[in-house]
């Protein structure tokens, strides 16, 4: 869950960001039901601690796959798929390959991953795509 940790902690501080999405709309997890859409939602796909030589040395280092799930709806509500691309520039960018202490955890590196599809959820008139991002830090 420390991948997620950082992840949000870099979102909810990026301006670009948060003047799409209020930081109580970026939230770990799941949404939950009828939360209002623009929002963010940040889950951890798997983890890998790194093992070495010293297995119970600390801290240990780890690399978490976080996917950041973004959602807008369709106009006149929001500003629908091309709305959708822009927040998810807006994530890449908030989430630099970046080394350093980030909301306490020792970053030693996030790099971008894959692009998730466009899963349109007609019937709510949302639209919706993830981006990945490996985040190491100990």
């Amino acid at each position: 869950m420390s991948g997620v940790a950082i992840v949000r902690y870099l979102l909810v501080n990026a301006a670009g960001v948060t003047a799409v999405v209020p930081s109580d709309r970026i939230m770990a997890g799941d949404l939950p039901v009828g939360m209002t859409i623009p929002a963010i939602s940040i889950t951890q796909v798997d983890s890998l601690p790194l093992n070495t030589l010293l297995i119970n040395e600390t801290p240990r280092r780890h690399v978490d796959r976080v996917q950041v799930t973004v959602f807008r709806k369709a106009p006149p509500d929001d500003a629908g798929y091309p709305g959708l691309k822009t927040l998810l520039n807006l994530v890449l960018a908030a989430c630099p390959g970046q080394r350093g202490t980030v909301n306490g955890f020792a970053v030693e590196g996030i790099i971008p991953d894959i692009e998730g599809p466009d899963i349109p959820i007609p019937e709510e008139k949302i639209f919706t795509r993830s981006r990945d991002f490996l985040v190491s830090y100990s």
